[in-house]
């Protein structure tokens, strides 16, 4: 349903995992802020696929896999994988006692498209985005993100 955007790979490189995975949520909270740029200015569908290609749970790779090469590593990273993909796979849940500071990011994200009158294709764009992540291994096995079960 939603193209994965690689450039929100960099974001969870495993170098930006610490306690709490706070450097995480610090980045993401930057795309956040450009998610809330896209809401200001009406951009709703675009906020809507920027909010779920940072939280999309990709399941199964895809053919149209995204390599980023990083130079300074000479090294091929893997398609882009998203938060809820990598919280299981990365095992970011051992990382956090009771706060997973990237939770609360997407939470923030989440609530602030909320607060603006998106329109029907945009919200039909944001149902379809969280039902798939519903029927995730991150959700289904792990119940994250835990602010979609409101």
């Amino acid at each position: 349903m939603i193209q994965l955007n690689p450039r929100y790979e960099v974001i969870f490189d495993p170098e930006n995992i610490d306690q709490d995975c706070d450097r995480i949520a610090g980045m993401m909270s930057d795309e956040g802020d450009f998610i809330k740029e896209a809401l200001d200015a009406g951009l709703y569908k675009q906020a809507a696929r920027m909010y779920l290609q940072l939280l999309k749970a990709a399941d199964k790779r895809e053919e149209s896999q995204v390599h980023l090469v990083y130079p300074e590593r000479e090294q091929a990273r893997p398609k882009v994988k998203s938060m809820c993909k990598h919280f299981a796979e990365d095992e970011h849940y051992c990382y956090f006692d009771d706060m997973y500071s990237p939770e609360y990011t997407m939470q923030w994200i989440y609530e602030a498209i909320q607060k603006h009158d998106i329109d029907a294709e945009s919200q039909a764009l944001l149902e379809e985005g969280h039902k798939e992540i519903l029927q995730s291994e991150c959700y289904e096995d792990y119940g994250y993100p835990p602010y979609l079960d409101r």
